[in-house]
């Protein structure tokens, strides 16, 4: 596979432009922490929310039904997670990009593109699903109806988080062999990666590889902005 390298540095400036953009904008709008307790071992109200499989770990972060605080948690979720539509289709285009990029300039085989690309659907479809079922379950205060929205929930989470980590994982080994000081954005990958999968057996780490990967799509974006 041939792939310009110009129009690869493009992408990944259009791309990482967008993903730092919306990225704000959910940081506006987000709750910061939840309303009474958050998932165990998380920080942000929003990634808990994300990772919640009952409905009292739901109930902890946007309120009980009569919690006074209910209602504006739950506008502001509904918020960021309209928003994330836009986030969903960014940061997937913006991992293409790079795997792009590092084809482009030879580090990678054509094939990394493409396997990244199948990864990138993965995510979105993850992402789509996910943010339909959290739609619904900030509006459901019978605990009984929210079994299934939290079976879909957490499929789809699954998913989405494992085919990010493992192109993180994957983009490592080859940005690595850059000659440019964004091969040690590599360890950043590399870290963001494992932190992210080890959340199979300790479920932070999902949101600490989660907020390093920010680190490593910022990294690449400035070095795309230099290039």
């Amino acid at each position: 596979m041939h792939v310009d390298e110009r129009s690869a540095v493009r992408l990944v400036r259009l791309a990482g432009a967008a993903v730092l953009a919306v990225g704000i904008a959910l940081a506006i709008v987000m709750p910061q922490k939840a309303v009474t307790r958050n998932v165990e071992g998380l920080a942000g109200a929003v990634i808990g929310f994300e990772l919640a499989t009952t409905p009292e770990e739901v109930f902890g972060i946007l309120g009980a039904p009569d919690h006074p605080q209910r209602a504006a948690t739950v506008g502001a979720m509904d918020r960021a997670n309209r928003i994330d539509f836009l986030f969903m289709l960014a940061y997937p285009v913006l991992a293409v990009a790079i795997a792009r990029l590092l084809v482009a300039r030879g580090l990678a085989p054509g094939a990394f593109a493409t396997i990244v690309g199948g990864l990138a659907l993965v995510m979105v479809a993850g992402d789509f699903i996910e943010n339909r079922q959290l739609l619904a379950l900030s509006h459901l205060t019978d605990p009984a109806a929210m079994a299934e929205p939290l079976a879909r929930l957490r499929t789809a989470t699954v998913w989405k988080w494992a085919a990010l980590f493992l192109s993180a994982l994957a983009t490592a080994r080859f940005v690595w062999r850059d000659a440019s000081a964004w091969r040690w954005s590599a360890v950043v990958f590399a870290a963001a990666g494992l932190l992210g999968l080890s959340g199979i057996v300790w479920l932070p780490g999902v949101e600490w590889g989660a907020n390093v990967i920010g680190i490593a799509w910022v990294w690449s974006w400035i070095h795309a902005l230099r290039a």
